[in-house]
């Protein structure tokens, strides 16, 4: 059992590169972290969604679940998760930004909850992300949220994962004998 987690700008090839590490499975569960409210209000990443399931081998299921733990923890073959960012949204949504403490207690609890799962499920586990904070900071209070939050959830899958891969620009770069940063600088 192996996790890996792959890191990656908007349209790098990470999702792609991804499922190219399961391609030798027959049975993968493949995790929607994204919910669809969307899919009305913007036709173009509805196309890209369906490019991606179209792409994907028939013995793979699909579940749509923003509890990434669960998910994990009930499937019996290995695991896809795209993604990460959309999760850690999907936190931040049902919180009140107002309240940061709050947000941050309950994301602790989450990604405890999920280091965990991460190290200890019985098959190989896959999740995509993207990679933040290379551009310009955000210019709203709930963007900087999203990407301090963001942040600190990729550092910790990455310190939980066997292998970490950044994908830049269509390249793939191992970063899993890479050193860390030690632990109580993030």
């Amino acid at each position: 059992m192996t996790t890996t987690l792959v890191l990656g700008a908007g349209r790098s090839g990470k999702s792609a590169y991804a499922e190219s590490l399961l391609s030798d499975h027959a049975k993968v569960t493949f995790v929607a972290t994204g919910q669809q409210p969307w899919a009305d209000k913007d036709p173009e990443r509805a196309r890209r969604v369906l490019q991606h399931r179209a792409r994907r081998p028939q013995g793979w299921q699909t579940v749509e679940s923003r509890d990434l733990t669960r998910a994990l923890l009930s499937s019996r073959h290995p695991v896809l998760v795209d993604g990460i960012a959309e999760w850690v949204g999907g936190i931040i949504d049902s919180h009140d930004i107002q309240d940061p403490a709050k947000l941050q207690q309950d994301l602790i609890a989450q990604m405890d909850e999920l280091v965990v799962a991460w190290r200890h499920v019985p098959f190989d586990v896959v999740a995509v992300t993207e990679e933040v904070g290379w551009g310009q900071n955000g210019t709203t209070e709930a963007e900087r949220i999203f990407r301090e939050t963001l942040g600190y959830v990729n550092a910790r899958l990455s310190r939980a994962s066997h292998h970490v891969h950044l994908v830049v620009a269509g390249r793939v770069l191992d970063l899993s004998k890479a050193p860390l940063v030690p632990s109580g600088s993030l």
